[in-house]
């Protein structure tokens, strides 16, 4: 790594993981909004505390 450049390789590197991640949590997230929310049936109660 020279004095000149410093850490640019490293921060594009992470920078363009960053982007990448987020463009994929986007995609995804707006795949389960399109699906709608599972509704929990009257059979499946959830246990009653002590």
């Amino acid at each position: 790594m020279s004095l000149a450049n410093g850490d640019k390789s490293r921060f594009n590197r992470i920078r363009r993981q960053k982007l990448a991640r987020r463009i994929r949590n986007r995609e995804l997230l707006k795949n389960v909004g399109s699906q709608g929310k599972p509704t929990v049936s009257s059979s499946q109660k959830k246990p009653v505390g002590a």
